[in-house]
């Protein structure tokens, strides 16, 4: 698989978490990690998605739209900031896309972990 940097979209095997409110199963995910952490390390931290857009609504959830993406995005999902978490890179099933650092919806991403993880800045 080729080098996998902040932003792309891939899809994860995250497991299972029974009756919690965690995301589990196989799911798109948006890298979050550093690019030296990504090239370097055996992990990466992805915010994972979801299909339910009509979800409840937090300031860290991030509406994602296909063409928000480039490459191949199914449809309009949330990004979950809160659920910020670890996976192996074993687990990637395949990369689909990327968001480009530049964009709007990189740039709320940004400011969702900041929130999230209460960083004054």
């Amino acid at each position: 698989m080729k080098q996998i940097i902040r932003g792309d979209v891939i899809y994860v095997d995250l497991g299972q978490h029974p009756k919690t409110s965690i995301q589990s199963g196989v799911r798109p995910c948006v890298v979050v990690s550093n690019n030296k952490n990504n090239k370097y390390s055996n992990t990466l931290s992805v915010c994972p998605c979801t299909s339910r857009v009509p979800k409840k609504k937090f300031i860290t959830h991030i509406l994602v739209t296909p063409k928000d993406v480039k490459g191949y995005f199914e449809e309009e999902s949330l990004l979950l900031v809160e659920q910020i978490t670890v996976v192996a890179k074993k687990k990637i099933i395949s990369k689909v896309g990327h968001i480009p650092k530049t964009s709007e919806v990189m740039k709320k991403v940004n400011d969702a972990i900041i929130k999230q993880l209460g960083v004054d800045m």
